[in-house]
């Protein structure tokens, strides 16, 4: 939204700028229409923007399995992706994930069909779409790897081809490069910010978040992401890929393999880190089941094994989707918190209340540019998570205050009403926390949340380094998304 009120520099370079960019070429006509008016239509327009580019991935699925391994390959491996639950997951959300799953398997796509090809046009088209793919994400520059791959089986064993072929490569680095810069101009032009967001990274990749190194983390978002009839089926097509070794398996494993390599020797790894896995694994899937098929000389007998095995990876990843549909649909636990603190506070008190799980901030918070993301103009500033509340002020309530805080430090800053909810999904039924059992002895428990209908859901499998309080996968016992809430009255 900066870039349509003349904020050029994003002042962020944890990820490049071009979601950003295309974000905002996205939400310019909506907001000359009146679409787009404040921070929830701007929100829900970009996940429009996001669920599209999640759509075209799998038109490019179908017609690059087409091309690389027939019509039942293609076809079998766009149903697969199609349904795959992390990619459906993940395309509501307005991240670039599902837009750098688009961008590497165009990249991947054009590396195929450019293996033969001679000039200048086969080096400017690998190069842009390496550009697009690493100024989404960093981690989209692993397609340069694919690329050469594609120009290797080119060269074949020509030996004066490979020095041919090396300048050809360095050729598409160089116009990767370029069209990256010019995609996300500002890592070029603010460079302390951009050293800023690469240490980040690295930092955060570092940090031991969670018990699971990142190749397990992958592993477990794979699982549940695509149901383990697609997984299954796309772990036995990447073993196939690497014995058959055809131009497409090649290109495909080039970018496959380094990915979840160096991806996974982080300790902080989200899971949709996995998406720009899901095409191509979708690919080798497709691939496989259509070749097994095809091994079979009876075309009804054929048919037949093509179905079953369609029925065996959509039905299951279909009912995942379906649950996570209905379920988000549903109001959540914040919603009600909200509600209920608008309907019971007194005008001009002032409540503690974490920001990421919580329901509500104030405009001191918003002055404050605390929660901004390095946002310099004021109404860019403006969008944070949760809604803005003008009855009653907010106090930030911390991490670190739920651990080591006091209720006395609170009580002195004014507060007189505390909401109790935990940043990672997964803490919701964890022991109390220090401050929370003070406010036991101290206070009144006034209302409480939950997204179950009763106790702690059994199995429930999320994201515990994302702030996102639906599970990937363990629905039972869930009636709503959001985390658990409790609400107390401070007796002074």
């Amino acid at each position: 939204m900066g870039l349509l009120h003349g904020v050029l520099d994003p002042h962020f370079a944890d990820w490049p700028h071009l979601f950003f960019n295309l974000s905002a070429l996205w939400l310019a006509p909506g907001e000359l229409l009146g679409l787009v008016r404040d921070q929830p239509s701007a929100h829900l327009w970009v996940r429009l923007f996001s669920a599209l580019l999640g759509t075209a991935t799998i038109l490019l699925v179908i017609d690059f399995g087409r091309r690389g391994y027939g019509w039942s390959a293609g076809l079998i491996a766009g149903a697969g992706l199609a349904v795959a639950f992390l990619a459906v997951r993940d395309s509501h959300f307005g991240t670039p994930d599902t837009a750098l799953a688009l961008a590497v398997t165009g990249a991947l796509y054009l590396a195929f069909r450019t293996t033969q090809q001679q000039g200048k046009r086969p080096l400017l088209l690998n190069g842009v779409a390496l550009g697009i793919a690493a100024s989404l994400k960093y981690n989209g520059a692993i397609v340069l790897l694919a690329a050469a791959a594609g120009q290797a089986w080119g060269a074949g064993r020509d030996r004066a081809k490979l020095g041919l072929m090396t300048r050809r490569l360095m050729a598409i680095a160089a116009v990767g490069i370029v069209t990256m810069l010019l995609t996300s101009p500002f890592l070029l032009l603010d460079p302390a910010m951009t050293s800023h967001g690469l240490s980040y990274i690295f930092s955060h990749l570092a940090t031991d978040t969670v018990d699971q190194v990142g190749w397990v983390r992958l592993v477990i978002a794979l699982w549940n992401g695509l149901d383990p009839g697609l997984f299954i089926l796309a772990l036995a097509g990447v073993a196939y890929a690497a014995w058959r070794g055809t131009a497409a398996d090649w290109i495909i494993l080039a970018f496959l393999i380094p990915y979840y390599l160096v991806i996974g020797t982080g300790h902080s790894v989200f899971f949709r880190y996995a998406d720009p896995l899901i095409p191509p694994l979708a690919l080798l899937a497709g691939r496989i089941a259509a070749d097994l098929a095809g091994s079979i000389g009876k075309e009804r007998l054929r048919s037949l094994v093509i179905a079953v095995v369609l029925a065996a990876v959509v039905i299951p990843a279909s009912l995942h989707d379906l649950r996570f549909d209905t379920l988000i649909q549903q109001a959540d636990t914040r919603t009600l918190a909200y509600d209920w603190l608008d309907q019971h506070i007194p005008p001009g008190s002032r409540v503690a209340i974490p920001y990421k799980p919580g329901p509500a901030h104030d405009q001191a918070l918003v002055d404050s540019r605390a929660q901004s993301v390095g946002a310099t103009d004021p109404y860019v500033a403006s969008f944070l998570e949760n809604r803005l509340e003008v009855r009653y002020s907010v106090h930030d309530l911390s991490e670190d205050e739920l651990q080591h805080g006091s209720v006395a430090a609170l009580i002195a800053d004014g507060v007189r009403y505390i909401v109790i909810a935990r940043k990672r999904p997964d803490l919701g039924c964890a022991a109390p926390t220090p401050l929370e059992q003070q406010l036991r002895r101290q206070a009144s428990l006034v209302a409480s949340f939950s997204p179950t209908g009763s106790g702690c859901p059994r199995g429930s499998l999320f994201d515990s380094i994302d702030t996102f309080y639906v599970p990937l996968a363990g629905y039972a016992g869930f009636t709503r998304p959001g985390p658990v809430l409790r609400i107390y009255a401070l007796r002074v």
